[in-house]
């Protein structure tokens, strides 16, 4: 009679700001007491304050089943807050919800437009699948309601019906279609949105409500409505390409005099994934004359990405690209635009027009892309450039790249990133001035943007097998370009690609290897890398370059030094083990470079070069923790695999030249001049995967007959079963069961577990049932076929020894594998280097 209102609630708890959880508290007392009342007006007044308290983040589940009851209230104030109850406290796992499929279907038949309103409302919310299941049919009938908001809620309640049990659109789609000739506007918006939706999933099913749709596409004026429409069409002309001629007049003449921009997306939207503009029908402009409609679509698409709307300009970048795939030559006639997009400050937009300007590169405006991406890169706050110490002279960034404004295109060709003498622009200027730094507000500090910069420029360049390529060294000298200012770990996409590089073209590896001597000589580089593993995979392939071509430039020993950095040690053994090869690679080309010439100042100057070969690699063993004794038999230390053989190699290769050289010769020794063949005596050039198929077999090539016999495999052993014990019967005075003969024998043990004999008899028999098998105790020792109790008691002498003597024949050692070489990556001839190298995986010769 006293209870407190939803009123008396709030006013409390604006009173007792102090101690609010402990009102809260003695309210929520107060609620269990009422919700349990059997009055119905007390209850509902619980649950009104409840559904408060609910918001404000307090736990109302415990009183799910007095909500159902409050549901079923007669008086509708009543019901609307059960339901509103029911909206904020059920969920999927509530058990009472299965108590409302009965109060709901009656609401949903109800003569009052009020409560199947609320009904209609409430389910929507609180539809689990079996709730689905069981009203869909009952919300369908109220499609058909007199009243128009009625039909407009049934059809949104039916989209989240049929979310929950997608079995229910094969039924939904009749009564949606019908909806669509629906007389009130509303109804027809409605429907088309939910039909819009669920053709998401699937649009096969709603394929046959493409004239409907068509009817209204001409028909209506409301740009909501033909929004919604156009995107349906968008989902249905890929799986209907017929659709494209019928709807190419109603959207061009859309393109052409909407005045709405989210309209006008959609209909080049729906054009473009459509392909409606592939019909080779004209459109007419809004002057009235006859233009190809893609043109068309790609001019109204300037208005979006030239739009000062960031929205605008990125949804205009993103149909541009989607255009591209279908009409390049379009696209590149925006060149100029798109490329002042990659300046955009917002980063979505960037990303959109890096996007673009990737995949629009062509022979032409390869180099200038590559600029002005390269440019954002050097002016971001994040650039780590080489160090002031490479050239003297030093100059700006617009002299390096050019001014993309100014220059044309045959300039652009004609001035790459390497001046005349073959030393990359970018690492020759030296770090930039703070000042000028600070000055540039630039994106591109931001990490994931960076990476993708360097992606879309290593995309660029070599897409197609270097299609859009003109001059190799350039590409080789930007890509050591980007090691210096990448600032993000980009290492193992730049090593890959200056592998790949080098390894297709013959004709820059030369250039490659200046290059590789130019990366190994930076000692910060080599530091940097060192530390924090980022240009680590770069170097490595460096090595690899430099090691593999270096006879195709004049020998010298200093390659030996840069192979051998005091660093090597913080390495991975994967690259650890390409900068021992390489340096042996190269020692041999010096030595078997100056056996030319021999003469006592070259034997004099090649005990020097070995013996400095020997403290370099004394240093290196030292960073490697081996200790500084340059012996082949004394590397006891615990190396990578890898490590440790190439090694070896190369300290037995210095033992043996200092043997070699120790006396003074007017002659070159032999081994001296002979050493590099190891490395060269076959050469293997980059081949595509595919080409092992193309070779033809021999005739009289068997492939399939063994060469030698075949070796067994100890791997897994499997004794064959021993022959079936004879029946035996045991007395039933012994308190056991009598084992009936089988010709399965069942229960047959070997090594103490039972198991499904093989025997001598063949392997063709009926199996016994399930009940006649006899039930046996388990015993590790002793004869079998013997129950358990006679067998522990009759062990004899005779049967101990025979089953030792099985025994240690089973226990007998397997006989020796034959010895099997397997070849690894390093022994073969001429690929030793590239066994820890990201080699190309297609590589075909350029």
């Amino acid at each position: 009679m006293f209870e407190k209102t939803l009123a008396d609630l709030i006013q409390g708890l604006r009173a007792n700001k102090r101690n609010e959880r402990e009102y809260i508290q003695q309210s929520l007392e107060e609620i269990q007491r009422e919700v349990q009342s059997s009055d119905v007006n007390q209850k509902s007044a619980a649950v009104d304050k409840l559904n408060y308290l609910h918001m404000l983040g307090y736990d109302m589940n415990w009183a799910n089943f007095h909500v159902v009851e409050v549901m079923a209230s007669g008086r509708f104030d009543q019901k609307r807050a059960g339901y509103l109850a029911a909206a904020q406290s059920f969920h999927a796992d509530t058990d009472v919800v299965m108590l409302t499929t009965n109060l709901i279907r009656k609401d949903l038949a109800s003569s009052n437009a009020m409560e199947v309103a609320v009904a209609l409302d409430g389910l929507a919310q609180i539809a689990t699948e079996t709730l689905a299941m069981d009203l869909l049919d009952d919300v369908m009938a109220v499609l058909g309601h007199t009243r128009a908001h009625i039909r407009k809620k049934a059809i949104v309640c039916l989209y989240r019906l049929v979310m929950r049990y997608p079995e229910g659109q094969q039924a939904a789609v009749p009564q949606l279609k019908e909806r669509l000739e629906d007389a009130d506007p509303a109804v027809v918006s409605a429907a088309v949105s939910v039909v819009c939706e669920l053709a998401r999933t699937n649009p096969h099913n709603y394929l046959a409500l493409a004239p409907a749709l068509y009817r209204l596409l001409n028909s209506s004026r409301n740009n909501w409505m033909l929004i919604k429409i156009v995107k349906l069409f968008a989902l249905l002309t890929p799986i209907e390409p017929r659709l494209a001629r019928k709807l190419h007049g109603p959207v061009s003449q859309l393109v052409s005099t909407t005045g709405a921009m989210s309209l006008l997306y959609e209909c080049i939207h729906t054009a473009v994934v459509g392909d409606i503009i592939g019909v080779p029908l004209p459109a007419t402009d809004s002057v009235g004359c006859e233009v190809d409609f893609a043109e068309l679509c790609a001019q109204k698409l300037e208005q979006f990405y030239e739009s000062r709307d960031h929205n605008l300009r990125y949804v205009g970048l993103a149909t541009l690209a989607q255009l591209q795939a279908r009409r390049p030559d379009l696209v590149e006639a925006q060149f100029e635009t798109v490329l002042r997009c990659v300046d955009d400050p917002d980063l979505s937009i960037r990303m959109r027009a890096l996007e673009v300007v990737s995949a629009m590169a062509t022979r032409r405006t390869l180099v200038r892309s590559v600029k002005r991406l390269m440019s954002q890169l050097v002016l971001s706050n994040t650039v780590a450039l080489q160090p002031a110490r490479t050239a003297a002279s030093t100059y700006s960034v617009p002299e390096a790249y050019g001014d993309d404004e100014d220059d044309e295109d045959e300039d652009d060709a004609g001035h790459p990133l390497v001046d005349a003498s073959g030393i990359s622009r970018i690492t020759a200027k030296g770090t930039m001035a703070p000042k000028t730094m600070q000055a540039v507000s630039n994106a591109a500090d931001n990490p994931e943007y960076r990476l993708a910069v360097i992606e879309a420029i290593l995309d660029m360049c070599s897409r197609q097998a270097y299609a859009n390529m003109a001059d190799f060294e350039w590409y080789v000298a930007t890509l050591v370009d980007l090691v210096y200012i990448a600032g993000v770990d980009a290492g193992s996409q730049l090593s890959q690609k200056l592998l790949d590089v080098s390894a297709r073209v013959r004709q820059v590896r030369g250039f490659s290897v200046r290059m590789a001597r130019r990366l190994l000589a930076d000692e910060h580089l080599v530091e940097h890398a060192a530390t924090d593993g980022i240009n680590a995979p770069v170097l490595a392939t460096a090595a690899f370059i430099l090691g593999e071509y270096c006879s195709l430039l004049p020998a010298t020993h200093d390659d030996i030094v840069l192979l051998l950095p005091r660093a090597l040690g913080t390495f991975s053994a994967q690259h650890q083990a390409a900068f021992v090869q390489a340096a042996m690679k190269a020692y041999t080309n010096w030595l078997g470079d100056v056996c030319g010439y021999w003469s006592p100042d070259v034997w004099e100057q090649v005990r020097s070069t070995t013996a400095s070969t020997q403290r370099a690699l004394a240093d290196a063993l030292l960073a490697l923790n081996v200790g500084s004794t340059v012996s082949s038999t004394s590397l006891e230390a615990e190396l990578p695999l890898e490590v440790d053989g190439r090694l070896r190699q190369f300290v037995a290769i210095l033992d043996a030249v200092a043997l070699a050289t120790s006396n003074p010769s007017d002659t070159a020794p032999p081994l001296c001049a002979e050493l590099h063949s190891l490395f060269t005596l076959h050469e293997l050039n980059p081949i595509s995967a595919a080409a092992q198929a193309k070779v033809p077999l021999p005739e009289g090539l068997d492939l399939d007959t063994p060469i030698g016999e075949a070796i067994p495999d100890t791997s897994l052993r499997v004794l064959p079963p021993s022959p079936p014990a004879p029946p035996v019967r045991v007395s039933s005075k012994h308190g056991s069961h009598a084992v009936a003969e089988s010709k399965n024998s069942y229960g047959a043990q070997e090594n103490g577990v039972y198991y499904l004999g093989g025997g001598k008899h063949g392997s063709s028999r009926e199996l016994p049932e399930v009940d006649d098998i006899p039930v046996v105790a388990l015993d590790l020792g002793g004869d079998r076929g013997v129950p358990h109790r006679t067998r522990k008691k009759e062990k004899s002498k005779k049967a101990h020894k025979k089953k030792q003597t099985k025994s240690s024949l089973r226990r007998s050692p397997s006989p020796p594998l034959a010895a099997v070489d397997i070849a690894a990556d390093e022994d073969m001839p001429g690929s030793a280097d590239a066994a820890n190298q990201a080699q190309p995986e297609h590589p075909a010769q350029t």
